[in-house]
C-alpha cells in the first residue's frame, strides 16, 4: 500500500514537472490583455475553467490535509486536460500559460504538509479561478 502511494505521489510530481516544462516561462504573472480586450480561448480551455469553477467555488474550513491533496490532484487533472487539448496559439496561448502557472503555484502549496498554508492556497486558487473571465472568454 505504501509503495503504491509513493508511486502515485511520484506521478503527480512528474505531472507538475511536465506542466511547468512544456513551455518556456519567465515567472508567473497575471496575463496581459489583448489590446485592452480579453483573449478568445478555445473550447477545451473554456470547458476546463468552467469545470474548475463548478468544482472549486467555495472553501470549507473542515477539510483535512488529505482533502486538499485530493483537490490539488483534481485541479492538476483538469489543467492537464486543458493543456493536452489546447489549440490556442500566439500571445493568447502564452498568456493562458501565465495564468495556469498562477494556479499551479497554489496547487503546489495545497500538495504540501502544512494545512494552514493549504487552506490559504485553496482560497487563493478559488479566487484566481473565478477571475479567469477577466482575461479569457
Amino acid at each position: 500500500m505504501k509503495f503504491s502511494k509513493f508511486i502515485f505521489h511520484g506521478f503527480i510530481l512528474f505531472l507538475i514537472t511536465i506542466t511547468f516544462s512544456c513551455h518556456e516561462h519567465t515567472g508567473s504573472k497575471l496575463p496581459e490583455l489583448n489590446n485592452g480586450k480579453v483573449w478568445v480561448a478555445d473550447k477545451s480551455t473554456r470547458l476546463g475553467f468552467q469545470k474548475m469553477d463548478e468544482q472549486f467555488h467555495h472553501a470549507n474550513s473542515l477539510e483535512s490535509l488529505e482533502d486538499y491533496h485530493k483537490q490539488a490532484d483534481q485541479i492538476l487533472s483538469i489543467i492537464n486536460e486543458i493543456q493536452s487539448s489546447c489549440t490556442m496559439s500566439g500571445q493568447g496561448h502564452e498568456e493562458l500559460h501565465n495564468y495556469i502557472n498562477l494556479l499551479l503555484e497554489e496547487v503546489r502549496i495545497m500538495k504540501g504538509n502544512d494545512i494552514d498554508l493549504a487552506k490559504k492556497a485553496k482560497s487563493e486558487l478559488i479566487e484566481k479561478i473565478s477571475k479567469h473571465s477577466l482575461y479569457f472568454e
